[in-house]
C-alpha cells in the first residue's frame, strides 16, 4: 500500500513597517524573520537511528541562495499555523526524520519529497508535498509444504559486490521465521536462495533482481520472493509483473531431490553450440541413467528456465568417462537459449544458458586456384645482386598490398645471402601440372648451396633470415570465418632420402632410404605466429599447436595420404579440429601451409620432391570436429 504525507504550508499575509509599506510593493515586501541554523539531521547519517520513525517527516524550507532558512524535524508541529516567509521563491525538502535511506533493514522505508513554492507580496500559498519511498522493499514468503520437507531454506539479499568477490554493501537474510520486509537502497540487488534438504544436499540458485525490461531495480520497486518446492516438469525462476503497482514477484521453484549438479559449459558459434557437462553429481536417489541435454529459445522475459516443460528439445549426447557431450545445430543467430542436463526419469541436473553471436562472414580463400602469379625483380640479392621472386599473387594485389596473400621459401633462396644459390625459386606457377585453371603451384624440394630448401607455400610473409641455415616466418592472414574444412587437389611425386646429398638432417623420423612425405595442414589463430626453423619451440607441430591457447583449430592430410600420387591428381578434405575447451572462440588470422618436405624445418628431404596443389577452398556447411581435451 502506498503512503502519501501532505504538508499544508500556509504563507502568511506579511506585515510591514507602515512608512515602507507602499515603496517596498514594488520591489519586494519584506517581513519578520528569524533565522535559525540547526544540524540537517535527514543526511549524514549512515545507521539507521534507534527508534526511528519513518513517518515523522523533516521538514527544510531553502531560499535561492541555498540557505536554510525554516526547519523542523517533525512537520506536524507546523501544522494548521501559518510560516511568515520573505517574498521569493524557495524549495521545500521534506524526509523521513534523522536517516538518509542509505542503509539496509527491516520495516525501514525511507520517504521523500520536495517543491518549489513561490512567496508573493500579501499573498497566501498552500502547497501540497506527496513523500513517495525512495528504497526498494522486498518481501519474501515460504511455501509451508516445502518448509514440512526440508532441513533448512533461507534467502539472502544482497548488492552486486558480492560477484566481485567483495564484501557486500548491503545484505539482509530472510529466514523462514522473519516475517518482516526488508529496505534496500537503490542499487543493484541478487537474491540467493538455500535448500538443505533431508539427505543434507544443498542446492542454490542466485539471481538479480530486475524490472520487466531486465533493467536494474528503482525506487519504489517491491520485489516479492515466493519459495516453494518445485513440481514436475518445474524448476528455476519464473516471474510476473504487476506494472501499475511496480511489483515483481519472483517465483523460486527449488527441488527437494539430493541432485548436487553439474558443471554447464557452452561455445557457441553463429548457427551451433557445443555443450559439455563436467562434475556431474547426484544424490543416492537420482538416476544417471538416460542423461541428456535438452535446450530451447530463451523466454523473452531472459529467465534461467520457465515453470512449465513447453519448448524443450533433446540432444543426441555423448558420454564418456562422467562427462556429457552434444552439437547443437541449426541455431539462429544473435539469440539467446537455456539448455539443462536431465536423467531419463526427467530429474534436471543443471541448467544454464548461451548466447549465439552474429552471424558469421564466410570468406573465401584468396587466389586459392593459384592462377596469379608475380615476378618481382629487385637489386635486392647478395652484394647487390640481382633479385627475382615469384610470389602467388597478381602484380596489382602485390601493388595494392605491398605484399602476397600466399609467400614461400622463394625469398630465402632469392633474396640477401639466399642470392648465392643462384636465385632458386623453389615455389611456382605451372600451366603444365594442373588440375583446372591457368596455373596450379609447382613446389620442388631443392639444395640451396649449403642447406636443403624445401618448397612451401603458405598465407602469411616471410620475415627474415637466420644466419646462413634458418629463417623467420610471419604466419597467417586477417581472418574471422569459421570453416569445418579445407578441400582441395594435390599430386606428389617424392624421391628417397640420399645421406650423401647431406638429406638426413635432425628430424629423427625420416632416415636414409624412407621416401620422402608432403605436408598440408591449416590452422585457426588468435594473431600472427612467428616461426623460427632454429627454434624447434616455435615450429606449428600438433604438439606445439596443442599446447598453445593462441590456435583455435588445426587439421592436416594424414601421413599415409602424403605419398607418390603416382602422377595422378587427388582431391583431399581436410576437418578442422576445433579445442573442446575454446570451441566458442573467434580466430583472426587463417594459416595454411603446403611443403614438398614434411621436414623440411628440420633440413630432412629429398631434393626433387614435387608437390603440385590446386583449386584450394574452405567449406562451412557441415559440423565441425572436436579435438578433445587430453
Amino acid at each position: 500500500m502506498k503512503r502519501i504525507y501532505t504538508i499544508l504550508l500556509i504563507a502568511s499575509t506579511l506585515f510591514f513597517f507602515a512608512c515602507q509599506q507602499e515603496e517596498n510593493l514594488a520591489g519586494g515586501a519584506t517581513g519578520y524573520l528569524r533565522l535559525t541554523v540547526n544540524e540537517d539531521m535527514s543526511t549524514n547519517s549512515r545507521a539507521v537511528p534507534e527508534n526511528y520513525k519513518p513517518e515523522q517527516i523533516a521538514v527544510q524550507i531553502v531560499n535561492e541562495e541555498g540557505e536554510t532558512v525554516k526547519e523542523t524535524e517533525d512537520w506536524e508541529l507546523w501544522g494548521g499555523k501559518p510560516i511568515e516567509l520573505p517574498v521569493g521563491k524557495y524549495t521545500i525538502k521534506a524526509s523521513s526524520n534523522g536517516f538518509d535511506g542509505k542503509d539496509a533493514g527491516f520495516d525501514i522505508p525511507y520517504y521523500t519529497g520536495s517543491k518549489e513554492v513561490t512567496i508573493t507580496a500579501n499573498g497566501e500559498a498552500n502547497e501540497t508535498i506527496i513523500c513517495k519511498l525512495a528504497n526498494v522493499k522486498v518481501t519474501v514468503n515460504y511455501d509451508a509444504a516445502l518448509l514440512a520437507k526440508v532441513r533448512s531454506v533461507a534467502a539472502t539479499v544482497d548488492d552486486d559486490a558480492v560477484s566481485n568477490g567483495t564484501s557486500a554493501t548491503y545484505s539482509l537474510a530472510f529466514p523462514s521465521t522473519e516475517p518482516r520486509s526488508g529496505y534496500f537502497p537503490v542499487s543493484r540487488l541478487f537474491a540467493n536462495i538455500t535448500v538443505v534438504n533431508n539427505e543434507g544436499v544443498s542446492n542454490s540458485m542466485r539471481k538479480e533482481l530486475t524490472d520487466a525490461e531486465g533493467n536494474p531495480v528503482k525506487a519504489r520497486d517491491h520485489f516479492i520472493l515466493n519459495i516453494k518446492e518445485s513440481g514436475t516438469g518445474e524448476s528455476g525462476i519464473t516471474v510476473t509483473v504487476d506494472p501499475t503497482t511496480h511489483e515483481y514477484s519472483y517465483t523460486f521453484n527449488v527441488s527437494t531431490k539430493p541432485t548436487s549438479g553439474a558443471t554447464l559449459t557452452a561455445g557457441a558459434w553463429d548457427r551451433l553450440a557445443y555443450l559439455k557437462a563436467t562434475n556431474v553429481s547426484t544424490g543416492t536417489s537420482v538416476s544417471t541413467e538416460g542423461m541428456k541435454f535438452q535446450y530451447r529459445a530463451a523466454a523473452e522475459t531472459e529467465t534461467l528456465a520457465e515453470d512449465e516443460e513447453a519448448g524443450w528439445t533433446d540432444v543426441v549426447t555423448t558420454t564418456e568417462e562422467n562427462n556429457y557431450t552434444a552439437m547443437l545445430t541449426g541455431l539462429a543467430a544473435a539469440t539467446a537459449y537455456e539448455y539443462r542436463l536431465v536423467n531419463g526419469d526427467g530429474d534436471v541436473i543443471a541448467t544454464q544458458s548461451f548466447t549465439t553471436g552474429k552471424a558469421d562472414a564466410q570468406t573465401a580463400l584468396v587466389n586459392g586456384g593459384f592462377d596469379d602469379w608475380y615476378l618481382l625483380e629487385a637489386k635486392l640479392g647478395f652484394m647487390g645482386a640481382d633479385s627475382k621472386t615469384w610470389y602467388p599473387c597478381s602484380s596489382q594485389y602485390y601493388t595494392d598490398n605491398g605484399a602476397s596473400y600466399w609467400d614461400s621459401s622463394n625469398p630465402g633462396t632469392t633474396q640477401g645471402m639466399g642470392s648465392m644459390s643462384g636465385g632458386l625459386n623453389p615455389t611456382q606457377g605451372t600451366t603444365e601440372v594442373k588440375h583446372s585453371g591457368t596455373h596450379a603451384a609447382h613446389l620442388e624440394t631443392q639444395w640451396a648451396v649449403l642447406k636443403l630448401a624445401a618448397a612451401s607455400l603458405y598465407t602469411g610473409k616471410f620475415n627474415s633470415l637466420v644466419g646462413a641455415s634458418g629463417a623467420k616466418i610471419d604466419f597467417g592472414q586477417p581472418f574471422t570465418s569459421r570453416p569445418v574444412a579445407l578441400k582441395g587437389w594435390y599430386q606428389y611425386a617424392p624421391e628417397m632420402i640420399d645421406d650423401e646429398k647431406q638429406e638426413v638432417g635432425n628430424s629423427g623420423v625420416l632416415e636414409t632410404g624412407d621416401s620422402d612425405l608432403c605436408a598440408i595442414y591449416i590452422i585457426l589463430a588468435k594473431g600472427v605466429h612467428q616461426v623460427d626453423n632454429t627454434n624447434t619451440s616455435t615450429l606449428l607441430t600438433m604438439e606445439n599447436v596443442w599446447k598453445d591457447n593462441n590456435f583455435i583449430a588445426y587439421g592436416e592430410l594424414p601421413a599415409d595420404q602424403c605419398v607418390d600420387t603416382e602422377g595422378e591428381w587427388k582431391e583431399f578434405t581436410i576437418p578442422l579440429q576445433y579445442k573442446e575447451g575454446q570451441f566458442g572462440e573467434q580466430p583472426t588470422h587463417l594459416i595454411i601451409v603446403c611443403t614438398s618436405s614434411k621436414y623440411g624445418d628440420y633440413f630432412t628431404g629429398a631434393v626433387g620432391s614435387t608437390l603440385y596443389v590446386d583449386d584450394f577452398s574452405l567449406v562451412y556447411e557441415g559440423t565441425p570436429a572436436i579435438w578433445k581435451n587430453k
